[in-house]
C-alpha cells in the first residue's frame, strides 16, 4: 500500500514522495517522488532507490548513479514487460538487488515528455521525430541540483554515473557525452545508435557512433545480447569505438533486448567511483544545441539550422573549432556567428594575443583582446574551421598539428604503407626552432615504419609542411579507424602532444552493375524491404555523369537498386568543403530509428573530358534483423558540358531583414535575385539582388550562401522567388509558398 510522506503545496514546498517498495530490515527503500522543474515548467517524477541503512546512518553520503528507462516504460515501472526495479525482476538481477548490497543511491527519472492536454504515447525522451520544444537533456543539471540538495549524495561528477535501458540508454550516452563535467561514468543497456534529436525546430541526425570524442575523462560501456534486435548497430559502433577510446568497454550476453549484466554494469560504475578519471588536461566537445556550457566555458551561436558545433584539443593555450551540418565531414556552415567564453583560467584583466588560423588557407589573423574580472576570455567567430592560439606577450611557441595529407593514394588502406605528410603550426607568440614531429602507434593496430619528420623553425603566425614523410602500415583488415600518437618538439626541449585519427579504407572489389542517377526517377530500395519512386540528382537524367551534375549512384543487388554512400578523394568531387548526404530511415524494417546513409556528390564544372572519378561506395542489404555492409569500387567517366540549373537548398530570412540562400553550383553564380510579393492585399513588390562577396549582409565571402540585407519596409508578409543564373548561364527559377515577414 502506498503512503503519502510529505505534502506538498506548490506556493511552499517543491517536493513529494510516496512509498514504492522495500522499507523491510534490510531492503532497499524504493520511493516515488518528485519536484517542480522550471526547465519543464511542471512537476517531474523520479522513483529513487536508497540503502537500507540510509536512515539509520545519517552522517553517511552516498555516490548517485542516474538510470533511464526504454519505450513504453516509465519512472514507476514498465507497462510491456516484465521490468527491472526490484523482486524477481530481470532474474533478480535488479536495481533493488544491486542497491541493497553496496552504497549508492540510483534516481530513475520519468521520460515522460509530453503536456498534460496532449495525446499520451509510448515514447520516452521527444526524440525521432523531436515533436515538442521540451529538450530532456537539459533537464539533467536541474535534477542533479535537486537531489543533490536533497539526498545525501556525494555531490560531485567523481561520483555520479548515468546508465539507461534502449532509448533510455541512448539517453545515458547523449547525457554522459554531454556533460563530462558532471559524470564519471556512462552506461548503455542494448541502446538505440541513432535519433533525430536537438531544437524542435532544426533536430539534426545524432548518432553515437560520431561522438566519441566527447567521452574525455569518462569510462564508458555498453552491453547487449547475442540475440537483441539491436545488436548489428552494437556492432557497427564497435568497429570504431575500441580503436580510438581508451576508456570505453563492452559485453555481449546470452540475451536479447534487456538490462543483460546489470550487476556488471553498476559494479563497473562502482569500480569507476573509487577510481574516476581525472578532469583531461585536454579535452574535446561536439554538441547539437546552438548554445551550451562544458568545463565552465560558456559557448553560443545564432545558429538556425540542423548542425553541430565542434570543440576540440581545449586547453588554456587555444582549441580548434567549427560549426558543420552534419558529422563527422558534413559541410561547414561559416555564416554561423559563434562566441566562446572560456573558463576562468586567465589571468585577470589581462592582454591576450589571440592567433587564429584559417585552416582551410591556414592564413593566420591576429588579434588582443582583455580577459574580465573572472579571467575569462571572449572568443568571436564565425562557424568556419578554426585554430585559435591564446597567448601572453612572452609565451612560449605554440604548436599543433593542422593538417594530415595521405600521399599517393586516397585514403588508408589495411595492409598498404600509408605515408602521410603533416602540417606543424606556430599559433604561439615565439619562434620555434628546428621543429621535429614523431609518431606512434597507439593500440595494437598499426605497425609504425618511418616515425620521424623535420620542419625546420616556425615564426608565430606562421606553419610548415616540412619535406618528410611519416609512414606506418594498419595491420588489421577489420578497423575503420586507426589513432596514432603524434608528439611535437622543438630545439629549446618544448614539447606538444597530440594525437591523430586518421580513416581506414577497404580494398573492395568492383562493382559492374550500377546506375548514375542524375536527374532521373528510379524505382528503389528503402526502409529495409520496402521501395520507392524517388527523384535522385540534378541533371539532364541521362544516366551519364556529367560536369556541374550532382548524381547518386545506385548499385542492383538483390533485384533493387539500391543508393550508395560514397568516398572519394577525386579533386573535381565536393569542391570546397560541399557534402551532401541523406538517410534511409529503417525504423520500420528494424524498429530500431537507424538509418542507412547515401551520398549526392556534385561534379565540378571544370572536370576534363572522359577523366575517370573513383569511388568507394556502400550499401546496405536486409537480413533480419541484421543489416548487412557492402563495399565495392566504382569508376565512372565524365564527360559533355555543363549544362545543370543551380540547386537552391535552402532560405532564410532573419530578423534583421537579412536574406539568406543557399544556392549549389558545379560552376560559378554569375547573379542571384529574390523577389517578394505581399501576402496582403496592398500588393507591394520589392526585390533585392543577392551577394557572397561578404557585404551588404553578406557574412562570409564564397560560401555558398547568397545574401542581402532588405531595406526596412513596412511590417507585412511576403512570399519569395529566387532566379539565379551561373557563369554558363544555366538559370533556376523557384518559388516558395512560405511567408516571410519583414519589417
Amino acid at each position: 500500500m502506498r503512503k503519502i510522506r510529505n505534502a506538498f503545496s506548490f506556493l511552499a514546498v517543491a517536493a513529494f514522495t510516496l512509498q514504492a517498495g522495500g522499507f523491510g530490515p534490510g531492503k532497499t527503500i524504493i520511493t516515488d517522488s518528485g519536484h517542480y522543474s522550471n526547465v519543464f515548467g511542471e512537476f517531474r517524477n523520479f522513483r529513487i532507490f536508497l540503502p537500507p541503512a540510509y536512515y539509520e546512518n545519517r552522517g553517511k553520503r552516498y555516490p548517485v548513479i542516474y538510470f533511464y528507462h526504454g519505450w513504453s516504460q516509465r519512472y514507476f515501472g514498465s507497462i510491456s514487460s516484465e521490468g527491472y526495479d526490484e523482486g524477481k525482476s530481470n532474474g533478480g538481477d535488479n536495481i533493488a538487488a544491486f542497491v541493497e548490497t553496496h552504497d549508492v543511491i540510483v534516481v530513475k527519472p520519468d521520460g515522460y515528455n509530453r503536456k498534460p492536454h496532449e495525446e499520451y504515447y509510448l515514447r520516452p525522451y521527444n526524440v525521432s521525430p523531436v515533436e515538442t520544444f521540451r529538450q530532456y537533456p537539459v533537464y539533467f543539471p536541474e535534477l542533479v541540483k535537486f537531489i543533490d540538495n536533497n539526498y545525501r549524495t556525494i555531490p560531485d561528477r567523481e561520483h555520479r554515473a548515468v546508465a539507461g535501458l534502449s532509448m533510455g540508454g541512448f539517453m545515458a550516452f547523449w547525457i554522459g557525452g554531454k556533460y563530462p563535467d558532471l559524470v564519471t561514468a556512462a552506461g548503455s543497456f542494448c541502446g538505440s545508435p541513432e535519433f533525430y534529436a536537438g531544437p524542435q525546430e532544426f533536430p539534426a541526425e545524432y548518432r553515437h557512433i560520431d561522438l566519441a570524442k566527447n567521452y574525455k575523462g569518462v569510462n564508458v560501456r555498453l552491453n547487449y545480447g547475442n540475440r537483441d534486435f539491436i545488436r548489428c548497430y552494437h556492432r557497427d559502433l564497435n568497429r570504431i569505438w575500441p580503436n580510438i577510446m581508451d576508456n570505453y568497454q563492452y559485453k555481449i550476453y546470452e540475451a536479447e533486448h534487456t538490462t543483460c549484466g546489470l550487476g556488471e554494469m553498476f559494479g563497473f560504475i562502482m569500480q569507476t567511483f573509487a577510481d574516476p578519471p581525472k578532469k583531461p588536461l585536454k579535452w574535446h566537445h561536439i554538441d547539437v544545441y546552438p548554445s551550451f556550457e562544458v568545463w565552465e566555458y560558456q559557448v553560443s551561436s545564432d545558429r538556425n539550422l540542423p548542425g553541430f558545433t565542434i570543440l576540440e584539443n581545449v586547453d588554456n593555450r587555444g582549441f580548434r573549432s567549427s560549426v558543420r551540418e552534419f558529422l563527422p565531414d558534413g559541410e561547414l556552415l561559416p555564416s554561423v556567428r559563434l562566441s566562446v567564453i572560456t573558463a576562468p583560467v586567465y589571468d585577470k584583466n589581462q592582454l591576450y594575443t589571440i592567433r587564429d588560423f584559417d585552416l582551410q588557407t591556414f592564413s593566420c589573423t591576429e588579434k588582443t583582446i582583455r580577459s574580465n574580472e573572472s579571467g575569462r576570455l571572449k572568443i568571436d567567430l564565425d562557424g568556419g574551421l578554426h585554430e585559435i592560439g591564446i597567448n601572453r606577450i612572452r609565451d612560449k611557441p605554440n604548436l599543433c598539428c593542422g593538417s594530415v595529407v595521405i600521399d599517393g593514394q586516397p585514403w588508408v588502406i589495411a595492409g598498404r604503407e600509408a605515408r602521410i605528410r603533416l602540417r606543424i603550426l606556430n599559433k604561439g607568440n615565439s619562434e620555434a626552432v628546428k621543429v621535429m614531429a614523431v609518431v606512434s602507434a597507439a593500440g595494437g593496430n598499426a605497425a609504425i615504419r618511418q616515425n620521424t619528420a623535420s620542419f625546420g623553425n616556425i615564426a608565430p603566425g606562421n606553419s610548415s609542411q616540412g619535406s618528410d614523410y611519416l609512414s606506418f602500415s594498419v595491420t588489421a583488415d577489420t578497423i575503420e579507424m586507426v589513432k596514432l600518437k603524434l608528439m611535437i618538439r622543438d630545439g629549446n626541449r618544448n614539447e606538444w602532444s597530440d594525437q591523430i585519427e586518421i580513416a581506414v579504407r577497404k580494398d573492395p572489389p568492383a562493382i559492374e552493375n550500377f546506375e548514375i542517377a542524375d536527374g532521373r526517377l528510379f524505382n528503389v530500395a528503402c526502409s529495409g524491404t520496402d521501395t520507392s519512386a524517388l527523384f535522385l540528382g540534378n541533371g539532364n537524367g541521362d544516366g551519364i555523369a556529367n560536369p556541374g551534375e550532382s548524381i547518386v549512384i545506385l548499385v542492383k543487388d538483390q533485384g533493387l537498386f539500391r543508393r550508395t554512400e560514397l568516398f572519394s578523394a577525386d579533386q573535381y568531387i565536393n569542391k570546397n568543403g560541399i557534402n551532401e548526404r541523406h538517410s534511409d530511415n529503417w525504423a520500420n524494417y528494424d524498429h530500431v530509428g537507424g538509418s542507412a546513409k547515401y551520398s549526392v556528390p556534385l561534379i565540378s564544372s571544370d572536370c576534363p573530358e572522359n577523366h575517370n572519378i573513383e569511388f568507394i561506395a556502400s550499401y546496405w542489404l536486409p537480413s533480419y534483423p541484421d543489416h548487412i555492409i557492402k563495399y565495392g569500387k566504382v569508376s565512372i567517366p565524365v564527360s559533355g558540358q555543363d549544362n545543370t540549373s543551380p540547386e537552391i537548398r535552402w532560405i532564410n530570412v532573419t530578423g534583421d531583414n537579412t536574406v539568406q540562400v543557399k544556392i549549389r553550383d558545379g560552376a560559378g553564380i554569375r547573379s542571384a535575385r529574390a523577389r517578394f510579393t505581399s501576402g496582403g492585399e496592398d500588393g507591394r513588390v520589392f526585390e533585392a539582388d543577392l551577394n557572397d562577396e561578404g557585404r551588404d549582409g553578406d557574412r562570409i565571402k564564397n560560401d555558398g550562401l547568397f545574401s542581402a540585407t532588405v531595406p526596412k519596409q513596412n511590417f507585412g508578409l511576403f512570399r519569395m522567388e529566387v532566379e539565379t543564373i551561373d557563369i554558363f548561364g544555366n538559370r533556376t527559377i523557384k518559388k516558395f509558398d512560405r511567408l516571410f515577414v519583414f519589417h
